[in-house]
Order: structure tokens, then sequence, then C-alpha cells
């Protein structure tokens, strides 16, 4: 199996990024906690404002051994389409040098009805989604 394999899940709304680090500890997913739960990206126009925000996720990914992003994809189109700014998070996260997968909204909904798809203790309300994406591609990494 190697090392062990932090991921992030990451659930994008809006101009924030929320986040939930998670690895494997006894064959069982496993929350790793964490003091930062989301980033924000302030001024979407202003490049400074961008540019620090690709700065705190490598700084988050590094700080915190993350290997992958696990990022709730989102419908590009629609009333359930995602916004501009989130697209833009996204892509920053793609900057970051760390590995980028994006989860499936219909698999994430799915995923969530399994055994494994179970939310613990210490998971804030707002934090389930990207603590499922980090369990599924923990999941399909064949780490659980």
């Amino acid at each position: 199996m190697g090392g062990e394999m932090i991921v992030c899940g990451v659930d994008l709304k809006s101009s924030e990024a929320r986040l939930v680090l998670v690895s494997v500890e006894n064959n069982d997913p496993h929350l790793i906690p964490c003091k930062t739960k989301k980033l924000t990206l302030g001024d979407d126009k202003d490049s400074s404002a961008i540019k620090s925000f690709l700065q705190a996720i490598k700084t988050f990914a590094h700080e915190n051994g993350v290997a992958v992003f696990a990022i709730k994809a989102r419908a590009k189109g629609g009333q359930m389409g995602g916004g501009a700014i989130s697209f833009k998070i996204e892509t920053l996260f793609q900057l970051s040098d760390c590995d980028v997968v994006f989860v499936n909204a219909t698999a994430l909904s799915k995923f969530s009805k399994t055994n494994l798809g179970g939310i613990p203790d210490g998971v804030l309300k707002y934090q389930y989604d990207a603590y499922r994406c980090g369990v599924f591609q923990l999941a399909k990494a064949g780490r659980l």
C-alpha cells in the first residue's frame, strides 16, 4: 500500500473552498483534524488576491502533506451550474503543484449511501461533501 496518503476533499461554494483532510487508519477512513476549514478568495478580479489564494493553497498542501485534492465537480451550466468564481478557484487548485481529481456529484451521492460515506464526529455540516470527496478518492485509489 505504501505510506500514508492524505487526501484533501474540496467543496466549492461561490468564492469559498471548503476543505477536509482524510487518510486511512486501520483500513477505515480517518478524519485529520485541521484548523483550516476553508479558504476564501477575495476580489477575483484582483491579480494579487488570485496569487495570494494560490499561495494559500500551496502552503496548505505543503503544511498538511496533501497528496491529492479531490474536488466535487459542478455542472458547467444550467440551474445547478457553478459560478465563474468557483471555476477560477478550481483552476488555482490545478496550478497548486498537487494532483487534482474531480468527483462526479452523482457518484458522490451514491457513495454517501454506503458505509464508507458516513460522516464522523468533527466534520461540520458545511464540510460534508468535502469529506465525502476525500473518502471517495481514497476508496477509488484502492486505499479502503
